[in-house]
């Protein structure tokens, strides 16, 4: 059981590794037949139904932490979900980049809570990394599936375009308060410059050798934006002409 000292830091991750999960699964199940093709609309299902079972998971084990609820997705007025799955995904390339940046992100965080010191969540990382191995397999395939479609580079290209920016700025701000709680109280292994690393490591050379340009420079993220509650960003303000 986490310690009143990691609690709210440790409620505050299952919610967003779940609501992530959640809203994805949710969001693919929707491209189990309009995906290119019948066997990846199958595949598509079962990562669908993965996902699922994750979030059903993790959201019990918000039950023993101090998280006043509802712990129902659905009845919660606020999300803890990045801004790809705000919506349904309008086309297949949205489903494809939730697939690879989303899912990687929860996964990156999942191997630094692997054998962690919160043990009611730590015993259930393992069976999920397994599951992740496959849903890591599909999404490569269909990033190099979707870039020999006509025109699917570019929609591919404006997705990570769009997304990436926000996944970089997903593992924390250097030094950010939650981030270094779980890292000091041995619930997380990595820090948030490190778990940069590592996904940035996985999902670069995949994107990369699609023929995707990574327009984003990590260096230099807008953390005036970032919400760390809600491990988002909030839109640009708009600025009124003089």
């Amino acid at each position: 059981m986490a310690d009143d000292h990691t609690s709210p830091a440790v409620a505050n991750l299952l919610l967003v590794l779940a609501d992530n999960k959640y809203w994805l699964g949710r969001h693919l199940s929707e491209w189990a037949v309009g995906s290119p093709s019948l066997e990846v609309g199958v595949a598509c299902a079962a990562v669908a139904q993965g996902e699922l079972g994750q979030a059903r998971v993790l959201y019990p084990l918000l039950e023993e932490l101090p998280f006043p609820g509802p712990v129902d997705p659905a009845e919660r007025s606020r999300a803890y979900r990045v801004s790809l799955l705000d919506r349904p995904f309008a086309t297949w390339s949205h489903a494809v980049a939730a697939l690879l940046l989303v899912d990687t992100a929860v996964t990156t965080m999942l191997e630094a809570l692997a054998g962690g010191g919160y043990q009611a969540l730590a015993r259930r990382v393992p069976r999920m990394l397994e599951e992740e191995a496959f849903h890591w397999d599909f999404a490569e395939g269909r990033v190099h599936e979707l870039v020999r479609l006509p025109g699917g580079l570019p929609q591919l290209q404006a997705r990570v375009d769009e997304s990436l920016e926000e996944l970089l700025c997903w593992f924390g701000r250097p030094g950010e308060r939650g981030v270094e709680t779980l890292r000091g109280q041995g619930v997380l292994g990595r820090d948030n410059r490190q778990l940069r690393q590592a996904y940035l490591d996985r999902v670069a050379p995949v994107l990369e050798d699609a023929g995707v340009e990574l327009r984003v420079d990590d260096k230099d993220l807008p953390w005036e934006r970032w919400n760390p509650l809600q491990r988002r960003l909030e839109p640009p303000r708009m600025t009124t002409p003089p």
